[in-house]
């Protein structure tokens, strides 16, 4: 939701709660909403909208369509933006085999997100590689010209394996998507090559896996969660991968 449309719900939706309730029952209203507020703060009215502007995305359209405001606005313009910029359709994980067992855990996290099992595509995890039968080479290219975001999972392994070293020159050539996901100990600043520069996260860090959730959903068009369903989700994965970190 852009800006200017953020700006026009929020004053929307405070003057349908402001037409009906009191100050006090409006915060009560929000509570529920999880829009918390200090119990000792009188409010103005340009307070309540900043603090209806505070929150996310999905928490303003809930409220905006629990109040039956309309949002064609805002579906109008989704609607043409899809049409120009089709959204990605699959993810795949260059990674070296040795570090399969986090990767595996990863996966969850891009489950969890709402990413289709079926267009996660990694090698060595068993229903997530290439079919039995299938030129690997052929069958890597013809992945890297789909619609297709390459994620690296660089390591200590990753740049010591050939498999990996050809999977980013391939991504680099093919692909225009691709974001690295360092493994500890290894760092995104011992980067080499042509990634080096890019933006990447640490496989193990709660708000960077945050940042990868928002990234995932709008570059794959995803619908937003809600903070309260997806934190239990990525604590649960994190745990099983510190838990696999601590004993590499």
């Amino acid at each position: 939701m852009s800006p200017t449309d953020k700006h026009r719900l929020v004053q929307d939706i405070y003057f349908t709660l402001q037409s009906t309730y009191t100050t006090d029952e409006i915060l009560n209203i929000l509570n529920d909403y999880k829009i918390h507020s200090s119990p000792d703060r009188k409010f103005s009215q340009e307070a309540l909208k900043r603090l209806i502007t505070k929150a996310d995305d999905a928490t303003i359209l809930e409220i905006a369509t629990d109040l039956k405001l309309s949002l064609s606005f805002i579906k109008s313009k989704t609607t043409k933006q899809s049409k120009t910029k089709p959204a990605l359709k699959k993810i795949f994980i260059s990674h070296d085999e040795k570090d399969k067992d986090v990767v595996g855990s990863f996966i969850q996290i891009l489950q969890g997100v709402g990413i289709n099992p079926e267009n996660i595509f990694c090698s060595s995890l068993e229903g997530y590689g290439i079919p039995l039968g299938i030129n690997y080479d052929e069958d890597l290219k013809t992945r890297l010209q789909e619609d297709v975001l390459v994620l690296f999972m660089v390591s200590k392994h990753f740049y010591n394996s050939n498999t990996c070293m050809i999977q980013m020159g391939a991504a680099w050539a093919l692909t225009k998507e691709q974001i690295s996901i360092a493994i500890p100990p290894f760092q995104l600043e011992q980067m080499k090559g042509v990634f080096q520069n890019f933006q990447g996260i640490r496989i193990n860090h709660e708000k960077q896996l945050d940042l990868l959730k928002e990234t995932l959903e709008h570059k794959f068009g995803l619908q937003s969660q809600k903070q309260l369903h997806w934190e239990p989700k990525r604590d649960m994965v994190l745990r099983d991968i510190k838990a696999q970190l601590s004993i590499q």
